[in-house]
């Protein structure tokens, strides 16, 4: 497949794809050609979605998960809840926020990183970047926080033309640089750099390699390459795996599920699947992966899908035919997607069928320029303890309905400043100790729902 011919399917597949509305934002669809041009690296379909970001963003999901998954019976919607706090932030554009001990991490182009303490919303600290209206593409997630260190990204050649991106480790206590690794190109997706048991998987200055990075030195554990494919990475159990598909025409079309040793980085191919595919998540011990069904040779030609399930334990395949793509959060055997329209839509993670659909009553703005163009809700943060998922408009309202039968359980609004609409923006949701961290235009708090 050539570059135009790449660049036409990416265009399909994001006009034409989200769970039940007719398109993505167009202006998304054009950004995400030109970054592929710049990188040549942008695989088809489901991929695709993943970089743009469509309908996915940050998301956490936390708990235990319970046992047997069984819908809680439809009860009182609560309107209860406690602020903690609200924080506006010295910028008024984020790409991403985490949470670690005590604190609250976020990141954009103007800062690398802004600390804010957990318990008050007051800034602790912030670190500034070097070119605050430079050219280089947000980060879809933050890797995270451990043992006193923030992951974040920078540009790595600030104030050039293509700055490039850095990986950076940050003591959280000194706010000191403890080291930086440079990474392919504008790289600062959700898989550019991931946790795992011995330390930092991450993207190395070129594509198609990976690097296991020493948390605190930065220092290079192993390495591993590959060719003929574009990979994404998942961490299962605090292994690394790579979800491969071919990543053109004239490569061997399979796509392969590789396990990489946490210590040597030794790679034991798992499970090979035919045709192309797309990293879907992870549950439990199951790779989720998407392909297309049939006679279809990519994602952006029309008809059903293939819903493939790895066990990495055993290797073995189940494979299931589904209306469509089931994209979204993956939680306790539920995938959780939402459209461009204020509605979530749920699928099982076992078959891809769709388990139940809810107008979440968000308020989406249009764009006062373009009516066809809204604003986007978050994606899910789930608590998996009270079987609740969370959502989340730009204008601070928020809704959190059961995750077995997506029954409305909760409604609040923290108000927020009155902003300009930001059509194919989303704001972020995570959980936290069972209350929840949002922030949208520069604005971050924290609170608790009171679920009946």
């Amino acid at each position: 497949m050539n570059t135009d011919q790449m660049d036409r399917t990416i265009r399909d597949v994001l006009n034409n794809w989200t769970p039940d509305s007719p398109a993505a934002p167009a202006g998304l669809v054009d950004r995400l050609v030109r970054r592929r041009r710049r990188r040549g690296l942008v695989r088809a379909g489901g991929a695709a979605l993943a970089i743009a970001g469509v309908t996915v963003g940050a998301i956490m999901v936390t708990g235990t998960g319970g046992q047997g998954g069984e819908p809680r019976p439809a009860g009182q919607v609560s309107k209860e809840s406690r602020l903690w706090w609200r924080t506006t932030l010295p910028t008024s554009s984020l790409d991403a926020c985490t949470t670690g001990p005590g604190a609250v991490y976020c990141r954009s182009a103007a800062y690398d990183a802004v600390s804010l303490d957990i318990g008050t919303g007051k800034i602790a600290w912030q670190r500034k970047g070097q070119d605050p209206n430079g050219g280089a593409s947000p980060a879809g997630r933050l890797p995270g926080v451990r043992d006193g260190v923030l992951y974040t990204f920078a540009d790595h050649a600030p104030k050039k033309p293509r700055p490039g991106t850095d990986l950076v480790a940050l003591d959280v206590e000194s706010r000191r640089v403890l080291w930086r690794h440079e990474l392919a190109d504008d790289s600062r997706g959700p898989v550019s750099a991931i946790m795992f048991e011995r330390g930092i998987l991450a993207n190395t200055p070129t594509f198609k390699k990976v690097a296991a990075l020493d948390g605190k030195t930065g220092r290079t554990l192993w390495t591993h390459a590959w060719k003929q494919a574009d990979c994404d990475r998942a961490v299962i159990g605090g292994v690394p795996y790579l979800t491969c598909s071919p990543d053109s025409e004239k490569a061997p079309q399979r796509s392969t599920v590789v396990r990489l040793d946490p210590a040597t980085g030794a790679a034991r191919t798992v499970a090979t699947v035919k045709g192309m595919t797309t990293l879907l998540g992870t549950d439990g011990d199951t790779v989720l992966l998407g392909g297309p069904a049939g006679d279809r040779r990519s994602f952006g030609d029309p008809g059903p899908v293939t819903l493939t399930r790895v066990d990495t334990r055993s290797g073995k395949i189940t494979q299931h035919r589904a209306d469509r793509l089931p994209w979204g959060v993956v939680a306790d055997g539920v995938i959780l997607g939402t459209d461009g329209r204020g509605r979530a839509v749920a699928y099982s993670a076992d078959d891809g069928t769709r388990l139940w659909s809810r107008d979440l009553g968000l308020k989406l703005r249009k764009n006062p320029r373009d009516s066809a163009l809204r604003e986007l809700p978050s994606a899910a943060a789930v608590d998996l303890d009270a079987r609740l998922a969370y959502f989340m408009d730009p204008s601070g309202n928020l809704v959190g309905v059961d995750l077995g039968s997506g029954e409305v359980r909760w409604r609040d609004r923290v108000a927020l400043p009155k902003t300009p609409a930001n059509a194919g923006v989303a704001p972020e949701l995570m959980v936290h100790d069972h209350g929840l961290v949002g922030q949208t235009g520069g604005e971050l708090f924290r609170i608790e729902p009171k679920v009946k």
